[in-house]
């Protein structure tokens, strides 16, 4: 992407975020840093600057929708070959299989590894132990979600048993593959001599819903079944033709999973297009009308019911183009999504999107469990205060005055996290 008001200059990602990340705050206070992920794009978690994303000093994101391949400098597991070669064709990603994702998981585990043990995530350059580091685990979202297809006859499903979330084998394994990482790397500490001056925080971006696989629906050609549309399909004409369900490709297409996101080619026809997914998609049928909600819609945010949460949309100097003209949650169950590799999805409002893990450990804690309603914006501040430095450098913690995270009485100063 190039930026038009500066004579066509590269756009990257981190100049996509518009206020300061902790990278920068730890990197400007002579800090060192590191960050794992799962897509280049994920280099803008260094925020806002010229040139390269040097607030983080050692970035590394292995592409997940990449083509499985062998891996032989995996040592955690044997992944040469891999272990689901099925699921390791031209066609495939490393997403597609229970058990090649944990090969996919072990480069990054590897990293943070090398990394505590004073190299790059190499392993092949001497660099200090960061002050600040970690990676993103994708083991779980995909135990959670993945249909694996195993034959034309068999597949293999993730996902919970029930309502109360007891996970299904697959996605034990899963969990219990990201067990075993932590406690690599806390063995890792431990050799070091870092562990008791090292704060470790384990949390999530999302959830997946439903957890309920029972009440799964997805979008569905046949006539029969209760969701067969969307709110983009809905609204196709009222949309950009890169949004358009029926140009993509070549479109990018609509933004859309267990929530539509829309933006339309023209925002004075809002209450227009609030109204079309209204009658094409009521909540009940009317005046006896055989009827009924073909997509799902739970409920409809614009206008004031949107900059309650965000900015408001439209085009400067009033509105702000990153924001969706319209929002829309569904029922509970519902993604718009014709995927048959899956069982759940993220992005929305829900409770199962939003209520995630959280978990603060050092040795010099008591263990304990904190009730007071916390969220996950408080990380970072929490973070920042440990290392010894002021929360208040964040510009994000000054505009909306975050919180340090209760109840942790850990002193600050410490030179890891």
């Amino acid at each position: 992407m190039r930026d038009p008001a500066n004579q066509c200059a590269p756009i990257f990602p981190w100049n996509f975020v518009r206020t300061n990340t902790i990278f920068g705050v730890v990197h400007a206070a002579h800090g060192y840093t590191a960050w794992s992920d799962k897509h280049p794009s994920y280099s803008s978690v260094s925020g806002p600057g010229p040139g390269l994303a040097t607030n983080v000093d050692d970035y590394y994101s292995p592409e997940i929708n990449s083509i499985p391949v062998n891996l032989p400098q995996v040592k955690l597991l044997p992944c040469n070959p891999l272990p689901d070669p099925t699921a390791a064709t031209a066609s495939n990603a490393w997403t597609d299989s229970f058990e090649n994702i944990k090969c996919y998981d072990s480069l990054k585990v590897q990293a943070i590894l090398n990394e505590i043990n004073g190299k790059d995530h190499s392993g092949t350059t001497r660099k200090p132990v960061p002050n600040l580091f970690g990676m993103n685990f994708q083991v779980v979202s995909v135990g959670q979600k993945l249909i694996e297809k195993i034959s034309s006859t068999t597949t293999i499903k993730g996902g919970y048993l029930d309502n109360e979330g007891r996970p299904t084998d697959s996605l034990l394994g899963e969990i219990k593959f990201a067990d075993a990482s932590i406690g690599k790397m806390v063995e890792a500490l431990k050799d070091r001599g870092l562990y008791d001056s090292t704060l470790i925080i384990i949390s999530a971006k999302h959830g997946q819903s439903p957890i309920d696989s029972a009440r799964y629906l997805s979008i569905s050609n046949s006539p029969n079944d209760p969701i067969t549309t969307s709110p983009a399909d809905i609204l196709d004409a009222l949309l950009p033709l890169s949004e358009r369900p029926s140009n993509s490709p070549p479109g990018i297409g609509p933004t859309q999973d267990d929530i539509s996101l829309l933006w339309l080619s023209d925002s004075s026809q809002t209450t227009n297009a609030v109204q079309m997914l209204e009658s094409q998609s009521p909540a009940a049928p009317t005046n006896g009308s055989p009827g009924g909600n073909i997509a799902g819609i739970g409920q409809i945010f614009s206008g004031p019911g949107i900059a309650q949460l965000f900015n408001p949309p439209g085009l400067p100097p009033k509105g702000d183009p990153r924001t969706p003209d319209i929002i829309v949650t569904p029922n509970i169950g519902v993604t718009y999504s014709g995927s048959t590799k899956k069982l759940a999805e993220h992005g929305g409002f829900s409770h199962d999107d939003t209520n995630v893990i959280m978990l603060v450990s050092n040795p010099s804690m008591s263990s304990s469990t904190v009730t007071s309603p916390v969220e996950t914006a408080q990380i970072a501040p929490t973070i920042l205060a440990v290392l010894g430095l002021d929360p208040n450098k964040l510009t994000a913690v000054q505009e909306q005055g975050t919180q340090v995270l209760p109840g942790l009485d850990l002193d600050t100063g410490k030179s890891h996290d």
